[in-house]
């Protein structure tokens, strides 16, 4: 399984890729340490209930996110600009409960 996570602000960006099958993980391109599949069940877990695409039109500027997920072939994606799913800030606590952001 391969995951992709990018989250962009006006001062930041982050971009995390996760590929458990060379065990490899790699945040803005340098490799970090992180136990792949808790992070990555937990991860799952958290977007499974999200739209593919939620946007708010109004707000040009602030914050875009997306999550892909490739597993057996299949891809997945959830992206977002300046509107959020419910769980958005449990998303972003496990970020930053890894040092992620």
């Amino acid at each position: 399984m391969k995951i992709a996570v990018k989250i962009f602000t006006l001062t930041n960006s982050t971009y995390l890729t996760l590929n458990d099958e060379t065990n490899e993980v790699k945040l803005n391109g340098k490799k970090i340490n992180l136990e792949i599949n808790p992070f990555a069940n937990r991860l799952l877990s958290i977007v499974s209930s999200w739209q593919e695409r939620m946007i708010n039109p109004m707000i040009l500027d602030g914050i875009q996110y997306s999550v892909t997920i490739e597993k057996n072939g299949k891809t997945k994606s959830y992206e977002g600009r300046n509107k959020f799913p419910d769980n958005y800030r449990e998303f972003m606590m496990l970020l930053q409960s890894e040092n992620i952001i």
